[in-house]
Formats: C-alpha cells, structure tokens, sequence
C-alpha cells in the first residue's frame, strides 16, 4: 500500500494470551481471560468486524490485496495449552483465523494430544479432563496449522530475561515467580513449570535475584556463584513463611556490600560477540526450528515484553522474516516491516459489562473513532496532563 494510503489503513490487531479457567496454583494466572469474556469478544467481533490472518493484513498494507472493510486481526502470545484447549474450538465455531506466537524452548516435547472443548462437546472427554495447563505441542499446533485457522509464528526461542545487574531486587520465597532465574539453569523444565508443583523448588529459598531485562537486549552479566551460596546459607534460619523483602536483606546486607566493595559479586558481562551469537539463537534459531517442526514459513516475530531495537530488528529482517511488532514503549515510524502496536484484550473487574465496553472502549479509541478518541484523550488528559495524539 502506498504511504500516503498506509495512515488511512488502521486495523485493530488484538492479542491475548491464555484463555480458559483461572488457575489458581498459578503465579501468572492475570493472562487467563476466562471463557464468557472471551465469548463476549468473539461475539462483539462478529457483529462489527471482519476477521483475517496476519498474514493478509501485510498483504494489504503491502498492497498485493485489496483493503478489508472493519478489518481485524487476533494474536496469541506464548503457546499456551489452553490455546488449543478452549480457544481454538471456540475459534473455529466463529470461523476466525489467528495468530499465535510460540517459543521453542516452551514447547511441550511429550508427543502428546490432549484433550479439548471439541472432545468434551461431543462426549470423548469429560469436563474435567481438558482443564490442564502447560504449553502446546508440536502435534497440537499441527492439528490447528492443518484448519487453516491457525498461523504459528516466532516469540523468539527462550522468551527468558537475564540479570544485567548488580541491584538486588528479590530474595527467592514461598509464591516467587522464578521462571526466568530457574529456566536459565533448567530449560528443559520450562515447557512443564505451570503444572510442577517443583519447580518453585529448583531455587533454593534465599537464592538472589538481580534486575532483568528482556533475553533480546539484555547484556547477560554472571553472579559469583559463591555469593549466592553464601546468601542462601546465612537465609538457612530466615522465616520465609512471612517474607518481607527489606526484612530479609536486612540479614545478608553485610555480605552483599562485601562483595560490592571487593567488586566480587559480577563476575563476567557478556561481550558483544556472545551477545550477537545469543540473538542469532533467539532470532533465526527459532525460525528454523518451528519450520522444521511445522514444514511451513516462519514471517513474523513477535518480541516477548515488547522489547527490540535496531539490532534485532535487522537481524530479524535479514534472516527472513516479513515484519516484526512493535512494543508499547517505542516510537517506531509506520513501515511495512514493523507490526503496529497490538491491543491487549482482558477483563475487567470481572464484570462482563465492563469487560465487553473495556474491549470496544479500546479497539475504537486506536480505530480514531467518535466519542472514543475524544475520551481517551480526556483520560490521558486527566492521568498524564497531556493529550492524547494517537
């Protein structure tokens, strides 16, 4: 599409992550949408909209195909089980396509097919049997791929984070949310950490946790693993039943400023040809693999907490892919290959009211239209004291 048509085009791309029961044993469990807002949403999307592929909406902006009338697009983030469980048969009784968007390292390596809404609807399952929770199988994600339905695309290979720092910001307790720590150490554990009630354990409580960032622009840096033995041993006595994070530094303050003063607690920072090799497995490591696995073509690669830069960007680009999304945080000229920022769809107050006027609310406001726009722009007025230009 040519440029001057490319502003005019807006299509809202909405994205979720899981969708199904709330677990409750489950520290990230404000990603579920449960199934009545979801319904409502498909209902809404019904009504008003056009569902099509992400891979048509680049067409048209591309302008190899026609544009769409109210035009819209769902993505998944993740490759969770309950995409194949709950949201795919609900998918398919509307007719939608979707996105989803998987790592690697997550995918579930059992071979196995369970069992979902489809089986229980025509009586091969009981109800109990498709509430699991995990991630998708390589045989699954075939089974969607094959109705045409579904496009699985790249969330990178690890979708991890990597202390690039020296500040200590949590000490880990009874209810910590270790998945980056504890999946760096044990990768192949990580396609199972939501139903292993172990997993918690894989870190010793009073393991330290320094501040992260996102495996894509993250400069890895290593902790002396004697300082975090050290600190674990002087924690040995500490109450964790009752963890306050100021409280239990308080006990291994001495020795962390010991270190700090030796220069002794980092103890290597990534270079940038390790770090360069490391996206390289990120970026066109995940694409291979998920073409391996899938015998089609990887095009788009969503960045995992919306972090990317220049760097990734062109490797991602010369390495095959179409486009790339865009994160929350960056101002990033309108261009083909660069996916607009998507609109995060979840409840509301778990009030089905408000989750359906929130969904409207926020696909109308990125759309321009009337009054949304214009309260929205109240909204940014009152919370930011500026206007909203979007």
């Amino acid at each position: 599409m040519p440029p001057s048509r490319q502003k005019e085009f807006r299509v809202p791309i909405v994205y979720y992550h899981s969708v199904g029961p709330i677990n409750p044993r489950w520290n990230r469990n404000f990603l579920t949408l449960e199934l009545k807002y979801f319904r409502d949403q498909l209902d809404y999307f019904k009504r008003e909209y056009h569902v099509i592929s992400l891979k048509e909406y680049w067409e048209i902006r591309k302008g190899s195909r026609p544009p769409l009338k109210n035009a819209l697009v769902i993505t998944f983030d993740d490759g969770f089980l309950d995409n194949w469980i709950w949201a795919f048969p609900l998918l398919k009784k509307y007719g939608f396509k979707a996105t989803i968007f998987i790592s690697p390292e997550f995918v579930d390596r059992s071979g196995v097919v369970r069992p979902s809404l489809d089986d229980y609807e025509q009586g091969r399952a009981s109800l109990e049997e498709p509430t699991q929770h995990g991630y998708l199988s390589w045989e699954e994600m075939r089974l969607m791929e094959v109705s045409e339905l579904i496009d699985i695309q790249a969330h990178t290979m690890t979708h991890t984070k990597y202390f690039v720092s020296d500040r200590l910001v949590g000490l880990h307790h009874p209810g910590a949310d270790i998945l980056y720590p504890a999946g760096n150490l044990f990768p192949e554990r990580k396609p199972y950490s939501i139903g292993d009630e172990s997993f918690d354990t894989l870190l010793p409580y009073g393991y330290p946790l320094f501040a992260e960032q996102s495996s894509v622009i993250a400069r890895k840096v290593t902790v002396n693993p004697r300082f975090i033995e050290e600190c674990v041993n002087v924690l040995n006595g500490y109450d964790f039943s009752h963890y306050v994070f100021e409280d239990a530094f308080a006990f291994v303050r001495p020795l962390y400023e010991s270190y700090m003063a030796k220069r002794e607690l980092i103890t290597g920072i990534e270079t940038e040809k390790e770090y360069l090799q490391r996206i390289d497995y990120e970026i066109v490591g995940a694409k291979r693999i998920i073409e391996e696995n899938l015998n089609k073509k990887v095009e788009f690669l969503c960045w995992p907490h919306g972090d990317s830069d220049e760097i990734t960007h062109h490797l991602a680009m010369k390495s095959g892919y179409l486009a790339t999304t865009t994160g929350s945080h960056q101002v990033i000229p309108d261009s083909l290959d660069r996916i607009p920022l998507r609109i995060g769809l979840y409840q509301s107050k778990h009030n089905r009211f408000l989750s359906r006027w929130k969904a409207r609310y926020r696909i109308n406001s990125y759309l321009g239209n009337f009054p949304f726009k214009q309260l929205n722009s109240v909204y940014d007025f009152i919370k930011y004291g500026r206007k909203n230009k979007a």
